[in-house]
């Protein structure tokens, strides 16, 4: 089990960066301006210069993977809030470029109403699946972070919570009508453990019913897939349930609606390589992005 858990926890960081990379270009874009601007994203492109962000080449990563690469090096064993801000600090002091041209470094350093920093959740689940620490040490360390936002703990707490089921998950078993009744469940819990802010329960109640509609009319009922959090993981667990079998697919269909697309290519890849291994991930994109050995380093560190 520990050897098939760190090859998942490796391709789920991998699969996240290489989510994050291929659906940059459209990041803070409508579905039309995408349209016009690529005709279709199939494959990892560069990211054009805009208004709020700076061009990058193809197969660069952003702020989702410098955030989980922090997050791995200030995990002794479990992210630690002044280690990961001295991190993430020094990536967005040498590196703004991959920030948005408008970000400032805040404190608690967590904007975007914290989806960036829902990474903090991936050590914490190999933990978890690896039962080295239990689901009430969990639920302790992250009400010892603060000051944090509630929707930010609440959506760390879904997060992990799934992302070590699928860690112990046969992909050719998995029932993703059970991923779904998890994630409410988890739902449930973040709110029994943090509780006064009950956004990210009310938009997973009001996407559930959308599981079997097009893709767009979830992105619709998640503000467009706008920053914030809650519509952020809503959006990811719907095309995840729609395409969990298929890492290209899920990233075509997702990255090609615009909006917060480098949030969800980051989540939704980590999901589909925590289920499936680094065998559902593309060899041609996956050697074509940047980070690769940078990736395979800090999980590499942090697991031993």
């Amino acid at each position: 089990m520990s050897s098939n858990l760190n090859d998942r926890f490796l391709a789920s960081c991998l699969a996240a960066s290489l989510g994050e990379s291929f659906a940059l270009p459209a990041e803070g874009m409508t579905p039309d301006q995408v349209k016009s601007t690529f005709t279709k994203i199939e494959n990892l492109v560069p990211r054009p210069e805009s208004e709020t962000f700076y061009a990058l080449p193809a197969g660069s990563t952003a702020r989702q993977t410098e955030a989980m690469l922090a997050v791995l090096k200030a995990s002794r064993p479990l992210p630690d809030l002044q280690g990961f801000a001295f991190n993430i600090k020094d990536s967005f002091n040498r590196f703004q470029m991959l920030w948005p041209k408008s970000a400032t470094f805040p404190w608690p350093p967590f904007p975007d109403e914290g989806h960036y920093t829902f990474a903090f959740a991936m050590p914490a689940a190999y933990r978890l699946c690896a039962g080295k620490n239990s689901v009430s040490d969990m639920a302790d360390w992250l009400k010892s972070l603060s000051p944090v936002s509630v929707v930010w703990q609440q959506g760390v707490w879904i997060y992990l919570r799934l992302l070590a089921d699928l860690f112990k998950s046969d992909p050719s078993s998995f029932d993703k009508i059970m991923f779904v009744r998890k994630a409410i469940e988890y739902a449930d819990e973040a709110e029994v453990h943090f509780p006064h802010d009950y956004k990210m329960k009310r938009r997973m109640q009001l996407t559930e019913p959308l599981l079997s509609a097009p893709l767009d009319k979830v992105a619709e009922a998640c503000g467009n897939i706008n920053n914030n959090a809650d519509n952020v993981l809503a959006f990811v667990g719907s095309a995840f349930f729609k395409y969990h079998n298929s890492f290209e697919e899920a990233l075509v269909a997702t990255s090609n609606l615009g909006g917060t697309s480098g949030a969800v290519g980051f989540y939704l890849g980590s999901l589909l390589g925590a289920l499936h291994g680094k065998e559902i991930l593309p060899g041609a994109w996956l050697g074509e992005l940047k980070v690769k050995e940078s990736v395979e380093a800090a999980v590499f560190n942090y697991a031993h």
